[in-house]
């Protein structure tokens, strides 16, 4: 089988949707399918097979990312590339080139909704006031995309439930992380930033205002006296911002900033930590709680959100919504750790390439059947 995936990022670029083309281009590999990548062009992206790059400009709300100029994919590229079917993993010009390729080729086309994109309205529109007209503008943007898709997937059923109220019907697709990648193993990270005798509450992801990082003042002020360090990986455009506030708060030497670390040092950092935090209201399911999860470190993740449906509560971490609910979590996670390590291993499992990648399958046999 021959598919063609259409996104608005991928490599250089890593963020969930990316990790999780790469990890469903592994599975399917291994079943001896191929994936075919249709992508912007972005700085320092290398050139390798089965990738095709498009014009583009940089997206100002998230510099880091590029909008597609005018992809136009023609319909040949199906039959010369043997294309049985179309994945859309896109939203913005590349998801309409995907909707226009699959029409033009006569070809079943699914897609998968990742990203809340009306979460992240503020970055948008910055005035306050007119955030509920851009939703709603957004929303019906959406609703008129994935009309044009037989299947549309959700990597949560709290993404499928917010999706449905708002008119678009969606199937579960979780996305998969790589249980032979994140996997426990010593780590000299803690020895390398001179945290040996502290307590390491981790927390990975791109720095926005939706992932909720404000609530780790007021938890990282009350676990003052506890030796615990907050360690935050990653980097983004409330990085700056949030670093002032830690300063203008006294904070500095409980919360750390790692800054982007590299791809093959990131399981270095997770077996490094004592807990993963995830304070996040924007995921759709979240890749890095997975990836905490199978280097066998307990959470603490926010009531409400798609992380419940992973976590076990007592068993892999714990849930807050509060930040004295949160300090208190973590510091049950920092006395179970030990304990609680196997049970994490084991919930990240069911989420492994490969049994992510079987219901891919499925689900690409119910698309090609319809």
């Amino acid at each position: 089988m021959n598919i063609a995936l259409f996104t608005d990022s991928f490599l250089p670029i890593r963020d969930g949707v990316v990790s999780s083309i790469l990890a469903y281009r592994q599975g399917l590999s291994s079943y001896g399918h191929k994936m075919f990548i249709f992508a912007p062009q972005l700085e320092g992206a290398k050139k390798e097979p089965n990738v095709f790059r498009f014009a583009s400009l940089p997206f100002p709300p998230y510099p880091e990312y590029r909008a597609a100029i005018f992809p136009h994919v023609s319909s040949s590229y199906a039959k010369k590339l043997q294309i049985d079917l179309v994945h859309c993993k896109a939203m913005t010009t590349m998801a309409l080139s995907a909707v226009w390729f699959s029409k033009r080729a006569k070809l079943p086309a699914m897609a998968s909704v990742e990203t809340m994109i009306p979460e992240g309205m503020h970055y948008l529109i910055p005035i306050k006031q007119a955030e509920g007209i851009g939703k709603a503008a957004i929303w019906a943007y959406l609703r008129f995309l994935y009309s044009n898709f037989r299947l549309v997937t959700a990597p949560s059923l709290h993404s499928c439930k917010i999706l449905k109220e708002h008119g678009i019907d969606a199937i579960l697709l979780p996305s998969p992380v790589d249980t032979e990648r994140f996997k426990p193993r010593r780590s000299s990270v803690k020895k390398e930033l001179g945290l040996e005798k502290k307590k390491v509450v981790l927390s990975v992801g791109r720095i926005v205002k939706e992932k909720n990082y404000d609530i780790l003042l007021e938890v990282a002020k009350l676990l003052e006296k506890e030796e615990v360090v907050f360690l935050l990986v990653g980097k983004g455009p409330y990085l700056e911002e949030f670093r002032h506030k830690v300063a203008a708060r006294g904070l500095s030497s409980c919360i750390r900033f790692a800054g982007f670390v590299p791809d093959e040092r990131l399981v270095d950092f997770y077996n490094a930590s004592d807990v993963f935090v995830f304070p996040s209201t924007f995921e759709t399911q979240g890749l890095t709680l997975l990836e905490a999860l199978a280097c066998g470190k307990p959470a603490c993740i926010l009531k409400g959100t798609p992380m419940q449906e992973i976590m076990v509560e007592g068993k892999t971490g714990f849930s807050f919504a509060s930040a004295p609910e949160c300090a208190e979590a973590i510091l049950k996670c920092i006395l179970q750790s030990s304990k609680m390590a196997d049970a994490c291993r084991k919930k990240a499992l069911e989420y492994s390439i490969p049994a992510c990648t079987a219901k891919l399958l499925e689900i690409y046999g119910k698309l090609l059947s319809s």
